[in-house]
C-alpha cells in the first residue's frame, strides 16, 4: 500500500485563517459589528477545512484508493473508475469521477459520483497511476 500526504501549503493556508479569525475577534472584542462576525465565522471555517485537508491522506492499494480524513472515509476500487483529471488555482487537486456500486455489488452505470483528493506530494505519480487504471474509451467500429 502507498500513502500520500498532502503537501504543507494546507498548513500555511490553517495557519492564516485562523491568525485571520483572531484579528477579527480582537476587532470585536474593542467594538462588535455584525460583519466583522460573519467575517470571523468565515476564517473559522476556512482554517478548518484546510486543516482537514492537512491531516487527510490518499491510500493506494492493489484493489484501489482509499481517502482517509478526520470525519470520513471513502473507498473507490479502482474497476468504479470513469476518469481522473488535475483542477483547481490555489492548489490543484485531482478529482475522481467514479459509478457507485449498486446494493446487488454491480457497477451503476447510469450514475456518477466524484471525490476531490488534497493536493498531495507525489501528485502527478497519483494522477499518473490512476489515470493508467481509468478505463480507456474503445474506438467506434465503422467510422473513419
Amino acid at each position: 500500500m502507498t500513502t500520500y500526504r498532502p503537501v504543507e501549503r494546507y498548513a500555511f493556508l490553517g495557519g492564516a485563517g485562523l491568525l485571520a479569525a483572531l484579528f477579527c475577534a480582537w476587532a470585536l472584542w474593542r467594538q462588535f459589528d455584525w460583519i466583522t462576525l460573519i467575517f470571523c465565522f468565515g476564517c473559522l471555517f476556512a482554517a478548518a477545512s484546510f486543516g482537514s485537508q492537512l491531516l487527510a491522506r490518499v491510500e493506494l492499494d492493489a484493489a484501489g484508493l482509499r481517502l482517509v480524513t478526520p470525519f470520513a472515509r471513502r473507498r473507490v476500487e479502482f474497476r468504479q473508475l470513469d476518469s481522473a483529471t488535475e483542477a483547481g488555482r490555489l492548489l490543484r487537486v485531482i478529482v475522481v469521477t467514479y459509478h457507485p456500486l449498486a446494493p446487488n455489488g454491480l457497477l451503476d452505470l447510469d450514475d456518477l459520483h466524484s471525490v476531490t483528493l488534497p493536493a498531495v506530494n507525489q501528485q502527478y505519480e497519483l494522477l499518473d497511476m490512476l489515470q493508467q487504471r481509468a478505463p480507456r474509451p474503445s474506438p467506434v467500429q465503422g467510422q473513419g
